[in-house]
């Protein structure tokens, strides 16, 4: 079994000697989460390129992932070395960064355009970043379960569009988590001028949506252009999720671990699939789906900003700070939960035995083994006939 990361050591043929595939995808959607701006060869223009190849060679690594997965992510520095000395990667170029978090309006939106030659002419992967360690990025994501658009969905749009106006060639969208759904939610959203240049739409284990973003959702063509690929166990890019055209992943790690795109399992050019999720995946899920059905949009509203309120009384700002000071913030959490007035208090443990309760449900419902049917008594009747009944 390989992964992204000896993907890249071993791939070495250009984009022009071997065509861009869904690997490359989530190698792009990887580098989403880079701290661009700490190169040193960031140009002054967001439009002009810097060679990747560059980026990583004179940017310190613990700068270049500093708030990201990626930070403490076991693969990272022989991911880093892998992209320093690849051939395929060589000429890839970075442009358009944008960074741009707002505690404000809850939105954490960052994207990077990356461009390379391909046998027909040049082509641009917008890559949008996931969530980050960020509370305000984790609030935003929760605020998919009860808003039709979060200001970074507008964002992405707005990007895409931006970008294609600047580019010439063909454009691919893609991100991880997050970034999965910025990508699915920009192609469906843009002027048919620029849809028409889109040659892929890659959403790696990124969350659906409350309701269907335009019609162009059941069109055929996106339906052609969109790669939506999940880990066995996902539980994230499963949210919201009503269609059946995604993949499943194999992981080499377990349970919600499996999110980080470092333990997804590639052969050659292409990941390495299941048939469908995991049995427990899918109970959750199940479960998830049928709570989320269950709330009004204002009580899904109150429950997310209760619960974020709680967090924000530590006074972390992150679940690194919060798990540096683990046991100190925990006390502090529970205490701040103990001065809610009754009704909140009341409102969020039944939401929360209502989500356990869900899921209690849906696992014996799948777990509970069927009965076998009893067989009808049969007496044979020997030497009256084959097959005779008695």
């Amino acid at each position: 079994m390989s992964n992204i990361v000896a993907y890249m050591a071993k791939e070495q043929r250009t984009f022009a000697e071997s065509p861009f595939n869904p690997v490359d995808s989530l190698v792009f959607s990887t580098l989403a989460y880079l701290n661009y701006e700490m190169a040193p060869c960031l140009p002054s223009s967001p439009s002009e390129r810097m060679l990747l190849h560059d980026v990583a060679m004179l940017t310190d690594w613990n700068a270049l992932t500093f708030g990201s997965w990626m930070e403490d992510a076991k693969g990272t520095v022989a991911f880093l070395r892998a992209l320093s000395s690849s051939r395929r990667m060589r000429d890839v170029r970075a442009s358009f960064y944008a960074n741009e978090v707002s505690e404000t309006v809850e939105k954490q939106f960052s994207a990077v355009t990356l461009s390379f030659p391909t046998s027909e002419g040049e082509a641009s992967y917008l890559a949008f970043r996931g969530t980050d360690g960020s509370f305000t990025g984790w609030k935003e994501d929760f605020n998919l379960c009860f808003k039709r658009v979060v200001p970074s969905q507008r964002a992405a749009a707005a990007y895409v569009s931006g970008v294609a106006s600047a580019v010439d060639g063909t454009l691919l969208l893609g991100g991880h988590s997050k970034g999965g759904n910025l990508a699915e939610y920009a192609a469906l959203t843009v002027d048919e001028s620029v849809f028409d240049r889109i040659a892929g739409v890659f959403n790696h284990d990124g969350p659906s949506f409350l309701e269907d973003p335009s019609p162009r959702i059941d069109e055929e063509r996106f339906c052609l252009l969109l790669h939506k690929t999940v880990p066995e166990s996902s539980a994230f890019g499963m949210i919201l999720e009503r269609r059946a055209d995604y993949r499943v992943v194999a992981s080499s790690a377990l349970s919600v671990f499996q999110h980080e795109p470092f333990t997804w399992q590639t052969a050659g050019q292409d990941f390495v699939y299941q048939d469908a999720l995991n049995p427990s995946a899918v109970v959750f899920d199940a479960a998830l789906d049928a709570w989320l059905r269950g709330r009004t949009p204002d009580e899904r509203e109150r429950f997310v900003d209760t619960v974020f309120e709680l967090l924000s009384s530590t006074e972390a700002v992150s679940w690194g700070e919060f798990q540096d000071k683990l046991f100190a913030n925990a006390r502090q959490l529970l205490g701040s939960a103990t001065q809610l007035d009754p009704e909140t208090k009341r409102f969020v443990w039944q939401t929360v035995a209502a989500l356990g309760g869900i899921l209690k449900n849906e696992a014996i419902r799948r777990f509970k083994p069927t009965s076998r049917p009893r067989l009808p008594r049969v007496r044979a009747r020997y030497g009256q006939g084959k097959g005779s009944e008695g």
